[in-house]
């Protein structure tokens, strides 16, 4: 029997080069015949002279075959089919308009507002509702769809100050903003938009407390605000300055973009009349800030409740208020001395119908979930089912007579302010008012007792602060008397309760206010 074989010489040998078949007999030595060459011969594929096909050859190929399609058709039969409902949209590929644009605020855009608007489309009955990562990473899309039609929600978080700029020059539908309108910003887009301090353009969408963070191994546990703004201001440098370890302190702190930023420059920094430190390291990211503070025992910076993380949030103190840490009940009254609103701004006038649905959406029931969901505060002011133990710590504690109303009732977790210069309210209370009616609406507080206490700011004589004080907590009344809601005790304490020192409008704006207490 004899086998095919080639000369592998290639370039030496014409038989190789022309790749001539050669038969060997089967007991022959397997050697070119090329006189000139004499190479190892090496086996063709398996046939033999004549087209006799090599059995083991033939055999092995048509079990690598029966493998092939028996894997083939297991494959596809236990893998899932795509979903024909499944767009394949990418940050690239979408081409149409999109159905909502929101710039501004990192604190609200990179995780909030992506959660609230998901689940907005699925309400408005797209399915399928994603979040697509945009060019960087405080850009991100929110992708669905309904009808066989792509809808997409644009959301650009790049600091407070763009949501301004955004709704000026008509780039953005609504702007997320993590604090409140400047004096000069509502001045020039008023010609544009309206007014955006009015209940129309004005949304307060969640609470947040700006948390001073430290390394978990800190010592420190709490700071004055003088002693806050000497940090930041680079007047104090080592830890052992203020009771902790020696090390030289390093700051972190936001970018000028940042909302968070303006509101720690105007509350900590420019009310001692102080600037930051050339030395801070600036950051347009919260995570990145976190993530540097987490990472450097010596490291100090500011930052909003949700992205504390593992690090260490301190108790601040101010004069005649005792050290409190940001924790959901003092961020939702707003005692906590570093509290804030986050705000959602659109025109007063909305360009299409869309943008008041997606207001109602986050500020109702649904939304203010979402808002809790992912470490904020919300709106929602029910009070506790088990009663709270007082907290010694808090600065109303010094008012008798304050104790005496308060003792044995319980707390409705929200504060009625007015707007300032007016006896209109803000437009966190208006929200506020029929929040509390759905709450008072409920068997269970059928027969409660209801009792407003006013305050005011200390600028005025006692005499004075107590009158304007009582009439706040009057206005209150008349707010709920169409709701059919009574109260049996309305009484105005004047500045006594502070609950931020009346040393800057910021904490004097505080101190006006009236508290709800059932009983």
């Amino acid at each position: 029997m004899s086998n095919i074989y080639k000369c592998p010489n290639i370039g030496n040998c014409d038989k190789a080069d022309s790749g001539e078949l050669i038969t060997i007999p089967n007991g022959v030595e397997l050697i070119c015949p090329n006189q000139d060459c004499k190479s190892k011969l090496i086996p063709t594929s398996g046939f033999s002279p004549g087209g006799k096909i090599n059995q083991p050859v033939i055999i092995a190929g048509i079990l690598l075959l029966v493998v092939v399609v028996v894997g083939w058709f297991f494959f596809h039969k236990t893998s899932p089919s795509p979903t024909p409902s499944t767009p394949s949209t990418s940050a690239s590929s979408f081409t149409g308009t999109p159905l909502l644009r929101f710039h501004g605020s990192n604190t609200i855009g990179s995780a909030l507002l992506p959660a609230l608007a998901e689940a907005f489309l699925q309400q408005e009955g797209y399915s399928n509702a994603r979040k697509v990562q945009g060019k960087s990473e405080d850009e991100w899309f929110i992708d669905g769809e309904k009808n066989g039609i792509q809808a997409r929600i644009e959301i650009n978080a790049h600091g407070t100050k763009t949501a301004f700029e955004g709704l000026k020059a008509g780039s953005c539908d609504i702007g997320m903003a993590s604090r409140a309108v400047k004096d000069d910003e509502w001045k020039a887009l008023q010609p544009v938009l309206g007014d955006l301090r009015s209940n129309a353009s004005e949304h307060v969408l969640a609470l947040d407390g700006i948390a001073i963070i430290v390394h978990p191994s800190n010592s420190i546990k709490s700071l004055s605000l003088s002693q806050l703004a000497d940090i930041f201001s680079g007047t104090i440098t080592d830890w052992s300055e203020v009771g902790g370890q020696r090390g030289a302190i390093n700051i972190f702190a936001r970018d000028e973009k940042s909302g968070t930023w303006d509101f720690f420059n105007e509350a900590v920094l420019k009310k001692s009349g102080k600037t930051l430190s050339a030395k801070a390291s600036r950051m347009e990211e919260s995570k990145k800030l976190t993530a540097s503070v987490a990472d450097d025992a010596n490291a100090i910076g500011f930052i909003g409740m949700n992205y504390i993380g593992s690090n260490k949030a301190l108790a601040l103190s101010d004069t005649g208020v005792e050290a409190r840490k940001p924790t959901l009940l003092t961020v939702k009254t707003e005692d906590y001395i570093l509290s804030r609103r986050l705000y959602l701004y659109t025109a007063e006038k909305a360009n299409h119908p869309v943008v008041s649905r997606f207001i109602e959406f986050a500020l109702g029931d649904a939304g203010q979930k979402i808002v809790s969901s992912n470490y904020l505060v919300s709106l929602d002011p029910t009070p506790p089912s088990i009663p709270v133990d007082a907290d010694p710590h808090d600065a109303r504690n010094k008012s008798k007579r304050w104790r005496d109303l308060t003792n044995g009732a319980t707390e409705i977790e929200t504060r009625f302010r007015f707007r300032k210069g007016s006896d209109a309210l803000d437009t966190r209370a208006n929200r506020d008012i029929g929040r509390i009616v759905g709450i008072l609406s409920q068997p269970k507080y059928k027969d409660k007792k209801m009792l407003l206490i006013g305050f005011a700011d200390s600028t005025g004589t006692s005499s004075f602060n107590i009158e304007l004080s009582q009439k706040r907590a009057e206005i209150i009344t008349r707010e709920f008397a169409p709701e059919g809601i009574q109260f049996s005790n309305v009484i105005g304490l004047g500045a006594e309760a502070f609950v931020a020192p009346n040393n800057s409008p910021e904490s004097m704006e505080k101190n006006r206010r009236v508290e709800v207490w059932m009983k």
